[in-house]
C-alpha cells in the first residue's frame, strides 16, 4: 500500500501511528492513538485475492455502515463485546475506518481446550443476545447502501417465500451432488437434509441481524472478555448463521487449512480447540434449549451441504486466481469434496433422530 494513503488517513483522522498490526483479506490495520485513546485504523487494500479492487462508494458505505450497526447492536446486548467507538470515512480520494482497540487476537495454538470452550460459549451468548436487538432496517439479506435509501437489506419481498425457495435449492443441490458423485448417495443423509429443511420452515418467525464472518482472526480478548470485530452482517434467519459458526469451527477451517487463504493459521494443528469452541458456542447460544440446538444443527448440515456443492461447481469451471487462493487447485478441491461427503454422512447420522423427533413435535 502506498505510504501516502496511510499519511493522508492519519492526518484526516488526527491520529498517531503506534504499530502495524497486520493485514486481513481486504484491509491493512494499524494500532494508533489519539490522546490517551487506543484505536485501530484500517485502510482498504488496492489488491485483494490477486485482483485490483476499484473504488466503490456504495459497497464501502454498506460494509462500514453495517459494521457500525453491528457494533452498536452487540454493545446494546453485551456492553464491551464489540468496539464501542467506530467511525468511517469514504471518498474517492481516501477511505478508512477507525475504532476502539479491542484487545489481542486469540491464539488457538496456545489456548487450552477448556479456555476454547469458554470463549466459544461467550461468543454464543453474544450472538443470541445481539439477535434480540431490533435492527430497524428495511429488506433482508446482505446489506446495501444508496444515497436515496441509506443502509438496508438488499432483498425486498416475502422473507418466508425466500427461505422456502432457498430450502428447495438445498434439496436440488443434494440431488446434483448425487448425480455427479455417487459417494453422496445415502438414505440417512437425504432424510436428514429433508428434516432440516422441514424444520426451518416450521421454526422461522422473523429475520434478524446476524454475522457471517466468525473467523478466529476477528475474535479478540480484552483481559478475560471477548471482543468481536470486522463482522459481515446481514438480515437473515438467525439459526442459519449459528449453524454457519458450527460448520466453520467443526469442519470448514480444518478442511481448508492448507489453502493459501488459511495456511498461515495452521488450523489443522489446533483442531481440538476449534471443535471445543464450537461445542462452547452451542451451549452459549442454545442456553440448554434442545429445540434451539436442533435447529442450529439442522442449519449446520445445510451449510456444509452448500460448501460441498460449491466444490462440485468449481470442478466444472476454469479456476480464477481468487478461487485458487480460497480453495486450492482442482485436485485439492476434488479430494476435499470426497472428504465433505463423509463429513455430511457423519453429521447426518448424529442428527437424524433428534431432528425427526423435533419435526414430529412441531406437527402436533
Amino acid at each position: 500500500m502506498e505510504k501516502s494513503k496511510l499519511k493522508a488517513a492519519t492526518m484526516h483522522a488526527d491520529v498517531e501511528v503506534v504499530e502495524f498490526l497486520g493485514e486481513g483479506a481486504w484491509h491493512y490495520a494499524w494500532k494508533v492513538k489519539k490522546g490517551s485513546d487506543k484505536l485501530v485504523l484500517r485502510i482498504p487494500k488496492d489488491i485483494a485475492y490477486g485482483k485490483p479492487i476499484p473504488f466503490n462508494e456504495e459497497a464501502l458505505k454498506a460494509e462500514y455502515g453495517g459494521t457500525e450497526l453491528y457494533y452498536r447492536s452487540v454493545n446494546k446486548a453485551v456492553g464491551g463485546a464489540a468496539p464501542e467507538f467506530f467511525k468511517f470515512h469514504v471518498s474517492a480520494e481516501l477511505a478508512y475506518t477507525l475504532e476502539t482497540y479491542g484487545g489481542e487476537q486469540i491464539d488457538l495454538h496456545s489456548t487450552t481446550e477448556a479456555t476454547a470452550f469458554q470463549i466459544g460459549k461467550e461468543i454464543g451468548e453474544i450472538h443470541r443476545k445481539t439477535e434480540e436487538v431490533p435492527h430497524g432496517l428495511d429488506g433482508f439479506g446482505y446489506l446495501t447502501w444508496s444515497e436515496e435509501k441509506g443502509l438496508r437489506g438488499s432483498i425486498s419481498g416475502d422473507a418466508r417465500k425466500f427461505l422456502d425457495e432457498e430450502s428447495a435449492e438445498h434439496l436440488a443441490d443434494y440431488q446434483a451432488l448425487c448425480a455427479a458423485y455417487s459417494e453422496f448417495e445415502d438414505k440417512v443423509l437425504f432424510q436428514t437434509i429433508q428434516l432440516a429443511v422441514d424444520l426451518r420452515k416450521k421454526s422461522f418467525s422473523k429475520l434478524l441481524l446476524v454475522n457471517q464472518d466468525a473467523s478466529p482472526e476477528n475474535i479478540l480478548m480484552n483481559g478475560n472478555r471477548v471482543c468481536l470485530i470486522d463482522p459481515y452482517p446481514s438480515i437473515y434467519y438467525p439459526r442459519g448463521m449459528a449453524g454457519n459458526f458450527m460448520n466453520l469451527y467443526e469442519t470448514y477451517f480444518i478442511a481448508l487449512a492448507q489453502t493459501e487463504r488459511y495456511k498461515k493459521h495452521r488450523f489443522a494443528a489446533c483442531d481440538r480447540q476449534l471443535k471445543m469452541m464450537a461445542k462452547g458456542f452451542m451451549e452459549g447460544y442454545s442456553a440448554g434449549d434442545l429445540k434451539v440446538a436442533a435447529e442450529v444443527k439442522g442449519e449446520q448440515l445445510l451449510q456444509l451441504l452448500e460448501i460441498a456443492n460449491i466444490h462440485r461447481q468449481l470442478l466444472a469451471e476454469n479456476l480464477t486466481e481468487e478461487t485458487m487462493i480460497r480453495y486450492g487447485n482442482k485436485e485439492e478441491i476434488k479430494k476435499r469434496l470426497l472428504f465433505l461427503s463423509e463429513e455430511l454422512k457423519t453429521l447426518a447420522s448424529q442428527q437424524v433422530k433428534q431432528l425427526e423427533d423435533l419435526v414430529v413435535e412441531e406437527l402436533k
